[in-house]
């Protein structure tokens, strides 16, 4: 697979390639978008301060697009509106090139001869990590998974606040699953319309729900088995709950839970097989200041959104 970067910076552009080539990518790098030549090329790189030229070279070319950014999110969620522009890394400034083990596993799933599915959760962490999975068979098992979350993260010694963030992010997305995802043979919602009821899910229908640290970085994973996830729900849903506006609170995994995701993540994961599963994967570096965490970079990844 054939991939252009677009970096001005030369030491950066040079260690993106490298890295790229260990992804079995074959890179270019230029550091001026007069030098763009797309013909043979499947994969382009940017900084998202070149976004809506990578946006127009994917919506006119036969390219995919994969940004970064040492911004706010925000300011890059509008060039995923664009199929095909899946991905922003975050980068700690513009000096700096993406997080490594971040950057090759992106270009591997994209240089996959077929559609990869989706990493287990041992990618996101180095070797030796700690995982704990908790089983959910409906809403009476929240309350209990979101605590034994919360004692995961306390026995990390990481600060307070860092529990609580997550216990918060795991209620959300566990109400997701077990109230807004399920939906029967026709398609209809199940349980959706009342957040309130009792629910027991068959286990064809119950989601995975996992929490991992390696001591670096903390993971948090929540799969339910029906993929209705779409890209407008998470690009429309984050775009206006960053700019202040009101959440849309329908549709499964939407609303409330991204904006969590968002506070709670340096790198978000959103993995669907549509009709099949719905996977979210937050990211947390144990070593970052919180306070710093309000204005830090944020990684997201769209995997199989339509």
């Amino acid at each position: 697979m054939r991939a252009v970067v677009l970096e001005r910076n030369p030491l950066v552009a040079r260690k993106v390639v490298r890295l790229l080539a260990s992804a079995g990518v074959s890179a270019t790098a230029v550091d001026d978008p007069a030098q763009l030549a797309l013909e043979g090329t499947e994969l382009l790189f940017a900084d998202a301060f070149d976004g809506e030229l990578v946006a127009d070279a994917v919506r006119n070319k036969t390219v995919r697009g994969v940004l970064w950014t040492a911004e706010p999110l925000r300011r890059a969620l509008k060039f995923l509106e664009t199929p095909g522009l899946d991905h922003v890394l975050a980068r700690r400034d513009f000096e700096s090139a993406p997080r490594g083990w971040e950057l090759v596993m992106t270009a591997r799933r994209l240089a996959a001869a077929a559609p990869a599915s989706a990493a287990p959760l041992a990618a996101y962490l180095d070797w030796g990590h700690a995982a704990l999975e908790i089983p959910v068979r409906g809403s009476a098992d929240r309350d209990g998974a979101v605590t034994q979350i919360q004692d995961f993260v306390a026995g990390l010694h990481a600060p307070r606040r860092v529990a609580e963030m997550f216990g918060e992010l795991a209620h959300e997305l566990i109400m997701n699953a077990v109230y807004d995802a399920p939906v029967d043979a026709l398609g209809r919602a199940t349980h959706a319309h009342d957040r309130k009821a009792d629910v027991v899910l068959a286990p064809a229908g119950q989601p995975r729900v996992t929490v991992a640290s390696d001591g670096t970085r903390l993971a948090l994973q929540v799969r339910d088995p029906f993929g209705r996830l779409a890209r407008r729900h998470v690009v429309d849903g984050l775009a206006r709950g960053l700019a202040g506006g009101e959440l849309d609170a329908s549709n499964g995994g939407a609303g409330l839970g991204l904006m969590l995701v968002h506070n709670a993540a340096t790198a978000m994961f959103f993995d669907v097989a549509p009709a099949r599963s719905t996977e979210v994967t937050a990211l947390f570096e144990l070593d970052l200041n919180l306070r710093e965490l309000r204005t830090h970079a944020r990684s997201l990844h769209l995997w199989g959104l339509a």
